[in-house]
Order: C-alpha cells, then structure tokens, then sequence
C-alpha cells in the first residue's frame, strides 16, 4: 500500500522524528536490514527516490568533502552521542547531516534540532 508524504513548500518531505530517523536508518543504502517503518515509507516510491538523492549526496561528500564534515562534528556528538574518529560510519552519519542541512538550506542550529529526533544508534 503506497502512503504520501508530507511535504513542505519546496516539495521536499518534512523532516520529523519518523522521516529522520527513516533517513539515517538507511545510512548504508536501501538494501539490507531496515526497520519496519523504514521499509513502509521507501513504499512510496517519491520517498525511496528521495533517499537515493541524499544517498548520492552522502556518497559525494563522503569521497570529495571530507573537510567540511568535520564543521558538524560537534553537533552529532551533542545529538546522537559520541563518535568514533577515523570511522567509516562517523564519516557516513556526517556525510549525510551535510547532505540534508544543504538540500534543506538549513541552519547548523536546524540541524542539530533535527539531529535529536533521529531515534537510531550510531
């Protein structure tokens, strides 16, 4: 059964405790292990398409933006709690932060608001 979003002005979906936490369940792509609420919105087929667009993102600034992750560190730290240094999976979490605080034109403050609905362990 396919569900709509809710979107915001710009047609992209608004960011709450399910979307971001959706978001950052698929950190290592679609494929694999999801949580069940995760797998009910990649339903829709406008936000599946959405987490390929920010997995896109995620993986460019994983490859080519590595010296900008590291301004919102310190943010993840504050939110999702410690993270390792010199981890894949810390650069992937940050490489996604910085794929939606720049799709969403959003403040570091934003973020870091957003940042402490995501309801996953790094």
């Amino acid at each position: 059964m396919k569900r709509r979003i809710e979107v915001n002005k710009e047609n992209l979906p608004l960011l709450d405790a399910k979307t971001m936490t959706a978001i950052f369940d698929c950190i290592y792509r679609v494929e694999g292990e999801l949580r069940k609420e995760t797998t009910k919105l990649l339903d829709d087929e406008f936000f599946l398409y959405f987490i390929k667009m920010l997995n896109s993102i995620q993986e460019f600034n994983y490859r080519f933006r590595q010296n900008k992750l590291y301004d919102i560190y310190p943010l993840f730290e504050r939110t999702v709690g410690p993270m390792e240094n010199n981890s894949d999976g810390t650069v992937l979490w940050l490489a996604m932060g910085l794929a939606i605080k720049e799709t969403y034109g959003m403040s570091n403050g934003t973020l870091e608001n957003l940042m402490k609905l995501v309801n996953l362990k790094k």
